[in-house]
């Protein structure tokens, strides 16, 4: 991944992060772009993972479930963004 790529997917990440917080419909198609963006990656099947949990269904609620999947979604992308940093330092020279 060039360096420009790993720092826009992980400022998406970030974005997602706070819409998460929002509870921001606009979650979904944030992570179908960084889906797309961490194809290929080695997030790739984290950040896939999280887009499929965010299009099940009741995914903004207050039910304990709903919760669990935010949360859920929410630990992938920081983690995924951790990782592609930490991809990023080790190749910055």
């Amino acid at each position: 991944m060039r360096p420009t790529d790993a720092v826009r997917l992980v400022a998406a990440l970030g974005a997602i992060e706070m819409a998460l917080v929002r509870r921001d419909e606009v979650v979904g198609p944030l992570l179908a772009q960084a889906a797309r963006a961490a194809a290929g990656t080695s997030v790739d099947a984290w950040v896939s993972e999280a887009a499929r949990l965010v299009r099940a269904r009741g995914f903004f609620g207050d039910a304990p479930n709903e919760a669990a999947r935010r949360k859920a979604v929410q630990a992938l992308c920081r983690a995924s963004a951790q990782t592609v940093q930490a991809e990023l330092l080790a190749t910055a020279g």
